[in-house]
């Protein structure tokens, strides 16, 4: 079905909106394309995905975007996957370590109310079922709770509210195996993705050599990111990917079938 669904686009447009890898699905950023080229794509894969992340502290070494940037490439390689239009980042979240007991971090995070993160998530999954999508795709970057509850009980209401439609809302480690990646804060898994999509960002060296790394002293929660490297982020990614599409590529053809063109 997928195969039939590419070839009738580009049998009507053309490879134009297609990189140059015979894998990738017809795919945009939503805020750099032409209103043609949205709607090209959308009348074949109407997906959105929503890259909700933070501005909040990681440590000494990652930048205090790390949730907008992991959830935004791991947006992007889901779009090549399985084709759609992806949004900017949402740099917007409750629950940080800046409010969090018992440590005392309170530079470097930008946090915002838990009624707030509700109110924008319903306004964004209303613009976007009015903007023709079919399946809207929500990966958090930021696991705090009740953050990321709030944002699956969005996608659990449209789902009843809108039947034909699909909804999803996710963080990275739902679909992984908990020896490869666990939530996590700015750790082994976190630091390896960033060093995989974003190198330049990252300074190992700035954390400390002596001890153990902690959440107190730190800010850091997992497994010790003195031993992330690009190749391990690199893993994370494509099984992340690879478990994803599976289930977007499902969503999708529900979504089609319950809303013929």
């Amino acid at each position: 079905m997928m195969k039939t669904r590419i070839q009738s686009f580009i049998a009507k447009h053309g490879n134009k909106d297609l990189m140059s890898d015979k894998n990738t699905k017809p795919w945009a950023l939503y805020h750099q394309s032409r209103p043609d080229k949205i709607e090209n794509i959308q009348r074949y894969y109407p997906i959105v995905y929503l890259p909700w992340g933070a501005l909040e502290y990681h440590s000494y070494h990652n930048p205090v975007g790390l949730d907008s940037i992991k959830a935004y490439n791991l947006c992007i390689d889901l779009a090549k996957a399985c084709g759609g239009l992806v949004l900017p980042p949402i740099y917007q979240a409750a629950n940080l370590i800046k409010s969090y007991p018992g440590v005392d971090f309170k530079k470097h995070s930008i946090e915002f109310s838990e009624s707030l993160i509700l109110q924008t998530c319903v306004e964004y999954f209303h613009q976007l079922i009015d903007a023709g999508f079919k399946v809207i795709v929500c990966l958090s970057g930021h696991a705090g709770e009740p953050h990321l509850n709030i944002l699956r009980q969005v996608s659990q209401d449209f789902a009843l509210l809108y039947p034909s439609h699909r909804f999803w809302t996710l963080a990275e480690f739902d679909i992984l195996p908990i020896h490869m990646l666990e939530a996590n804060h700015s750790a082994l898994g976190e630091t390896s993705l960033q060093l995989f999509y974003d190198p330049e960002s990252v300074d190992l060296s700035l954390l400390p050599q002596d001890r153990p790394t902690s959440l107190i002293e730190d800010g850091i929660s997992g497994l010790d990111p003195r031993h992330a490297n690009a190749g391990l982020g690199s893993e994370i990614a494509h099984l992340f990917i690879t478990n994803a599409s599976k289930i977007i590529n499902i969503l999708l053809d529900e979504a089609m079938s319950k809303n013929p063109s």
